[in-house]
């Protein structure tokens, strides 16, 4: 019975429906569609250095060395080497180990003097997650004139990466240079590592980096007054090792 009362009411709805000429509309509103695009091109800045111990802080900053060599431009980039000082040494006939003075750079906007580990500074704004590559070479020995530091060793320890980027760090190791000009290892970034800006530090705090980068003098080598200097080249290549 209760089949029967509900077939009933159905048919009364409808047919009332029908006797008045009423007609089922459609719902007000519906659905449209549109699109959203973004159009990326190559970038071809020059990326500024930033605080090695704060990448993500407040910047660019400034070094404070005036000889301190521009960075490069393109979406693969070294931004920054820190230039190696171990200042004025007394001249000795023993087995010396100097090791070298803390970068300087300039934070904020009041350009604050700041002592930080040395340090190199590589950017990738690829986008093909791809890898990357940095060696450097010594591109002969110290000299000063016609006078050259014969068995010196300049040598870079406790490698420390800091990024503000959320990739995958590159690796790095620590190495000693051959005056012959042989590149040395410095960081290498494998496939999905190393995108957006790297720094190495050669030491993780001030403390550390004030050991980390050394040379090494035998004592029986000749010496005279006056600075000895040596070139660094560094190479970045858009492959990993």
């Amino acid at each position: 019975m209760k089949l029967t009362k509900f077939a009933i009411i159905g048919m009364v709805t409808v047919a009332t429906l029908a006797g008045t000429g009423t007609h089922a509309l459609a719902a007000d509103g519906g659905t449209l569609g549109s699109k959203a695009d973004v159009n990326f091109i190559p970038n071809d800045t020059i990326t500024n250095p930033v605080d090695p111990t704060d990448p993500d802080g407040p910047g660019p900053i400034t070094p404070v060395d005036p000889d301190h060599p521009a960075g490069t431009a393109g979406p693969l980039s070294i931004d920054y080497i820190s230039n190696i000082h171990f200042g004025e040494q007394k001249i000795s006939g023993n087995n010396e180990v100097y090791k070298a003075q803390l970068d300087q750079i300039k934070v904020g906007v009041d350009e604050t003097i700041k002592d930080v580990p040395n340090f190199v500074q590589v950017t990738d704004n690829r986008g093909s997650n791809a890898g990357w590559h940095l060696t450097v070479k010594q591109d002969g020995q110290f000299t000063n004139g016609g006078s050259e530091l014969t068995g010196a060793v300049l040598a870079f320890t406790n490698p420390t990466v800091n990024s503000a980027s959320e990739s995958d760090a590159p690796e790095v190791s620590d190495f000693a240079l051959n005056p012959e000009g042989i590149a040395s290892d410095v960081m290498n970034a494998e496939e999905n590592e190393g995108m957006g800006t790297w720094v190495e530090m050669f030491g993780a705090d001030n403390q550390e980096a004030a050991e980390s980068i050394t040379l090494s003098v035998p004592g029986k080598t000749s010496k005279v007054p006056g600075k000895y200097e040596a070139t660094l080249t560094w190479e970045l290549t858009d492959t990993p090792a």
